[in-house]
């Protein structure tokens, strides 16, 4: 068989970058109940926003995703990595800096996407976003663009070329229930009802976002289900066929199945 086919059997483990938190931790239990091994990596060995990561998976803490050489070891003979990094768009103007908010949300992510093309990992997902252009949170939206930018030169950086897969999801706000230590924060309390009024209307809301796209890019968007975003993930994780680079927003990511 060539190197295509010799990738797409490939039966490594998946690496999550970001595995405590909200997403990552729905990312992590999904792809461990579809039998894989799972490997969360991250800073802290504490709970995090994504409550209990149920069996199957192992947690790695003391990595920096800025310092390759904490987690490479990690990267080895794995067939997918999940990069779920950063930091809350709101994090800019209550307290955090641009500057901060653009290596939180991309030179981390930048930083795991070139590891990863040094192992020559077959499927890269990143988890970024779809937002407007607000000047309140421009070092949350340029670090989401320079880790797409990165995650859409995969196929090159890496030398698979069409041998690699690489996913980008674009949600614009996530549902669920995050975690405070041990206590639930039910955030679809209130974000299911805005779901379902977007989708009913969702004509006017998709007007307003083609007309003026800087300011409502995303705002108008039914938020993802973060279980969504999980299956969504772990497909692109697990499909044999998966090639290129392939982009999926709020459109499919709601509802999707």
């Amino acid at each position: 068989t060539g190197e295509r086919d010799t990738i797409l059997m490939a039966t490594g483990h998946a690496v999550v970058f970001g595995g405590r938190g909200f997403v990552g931790a729905a990312i992590c239990r999904e792809l461990a109940r579809r039998g894989l091994q799972v490997v969360s990596v991250g800073r802290s060995a504490g709970p995090g926003a994504g409550g209990d990561l149920g069996p199957g998976v192992v947690h790695r803490d003391g990595v920096n995703a800025l310092e390759p050489e904490t987690f490479k070891e990690s990267l080895k003979g794995a067939r997918a990595v999940v990069v779920a990094v950063g930091e809350a768009p709101w994090a800019e103007f209550t307290g955090g800096t641009k500057d901060r908010a653009v290596q939180a949300n991309g030179m981390t992510n930048v930083s795991v996407l070139r590891a990863a093309a040094e192992l020559r990992i077959p499927r890269i997902i990143l988890v970024n976003a779809t937002m407007p252009s607000w000047s309140l949170i421009s070092g949350y939206r340029k670090g989401k663009e320079l880790a797409e930018a990165e995650a859409r030169a995969y196929p090159e950086t890496s030398g698979l070329g069409a041998s690699c897969g690489v996913t980008i999801l674009k949600p614009s706000s996530v549902s669920g229930t995050r975690y405070a230590g041990k206590f639930p924060v039910p955030l679809w309390c209130f974000m299911e009802p805005m779901r379902m009024t977007m989708q009913l209307l969702a004509r006017p809301c998709a007007w307003l976002e083609s007309s003026c796209p800087s300011l409502f890019a995303g705002v108008l968007q039914p938020a993802v289900r973060v279980t969504e975003l999980a299956q969504a993930s772990a497909d692109a994780a697990t499909a044999e066929e998966n090639s290129g680079v392939r982009t999926i927003g709020p459109d499919t990511l709601v509802g999707y199945r």
